[in-house]
């Protein structure tokens, strides 16, 4: 078989898988998040976003688009911040203690009741990111979680679950999806009347 035509069934076997997942994104939980979002933005609360590999470029992702995307839209700036960007604080927290408190350590001294956090992951079991999510929960802090494959632990203890199952291991749609999730809530907020009212 040619390249171009494998290419081609491939794409074709990708955006399929795609679509399967985007398919199961409940209207529901979306809504929650986006309620709790805007809630923290209202309220001067801070939104700290966090995940590894891919995940980690989403939350950077997410700090970009809610933090400056918005400008063509708003004067509101949202206060939010991936806990992946401070890589001498990552590896000295790694360092020094271990890989599992790199989160943690970072939200010490800053996270305080009412503060919501984001932890983007497909398995959900990350030690990382659950020991983020619980801290949040124990701080009054609102813990939202994007994940894929069987939920994991981050479903469980989350006290926003987001969750769209895909086949264990399928990486890149679940990735893709928790990025797509991104772009349409930063792109929803510019029609949502109670974000617009927001102001600097």
């Amino acid at each position: 078989m040619e390249r171009k035509e494998q290419l081609k069934d491939y794409l074709k076997d990708y955006t399929s898988r795609l679509t399967a997942i985007l398919e199961k994104i409940e209207v529901e939980q979306l809504e929650k998040v986006v309620t709790a979002m805007i809630t923290a933005f209202k309220n001067g609360k801070t939104i700290y976003v966090v995940g590894n590999g891919g995940s980690a470029a989403t939350a950077s992702h997410m700090q970009a688009d809610f933090r400056f995307f918005v400008r063509y839209f708003s004067k509101f700036r949202p206060k939010i911040f991936a806990l992946t960007d401070n890589v001498p604080m990552i590896t000295a927290i790694g360092n020094d203690n271990n890989f599992d408190d790199v989160f943690v350590e970072q939200m010490r001294g800053q996270f305080v009741s009412g503060d919501v956090l984001i932890a983007i992951s497909a398995s959900g079991n990350s030690p990382n990111l659950v020991r983020a999510a619980k801290f949040a929960n124990e701080l009054g802090g609102t813990s939202i979680a994007f994940v894929g494959f069987l939920g994991g632990k981050l479903n469980e203890i989350s006290t926003i679950p987001l969750y769209t199952p895909n086949p264990k291991g399928d990486y890149g749609p679940i990735e893709d999806v928790h990025m797509i999730l991104n772009h349409i809530i930063v792109n929803y907020l510019s029609v949502d009347p109670e974000f617009l009212s927001l102001t600097a």
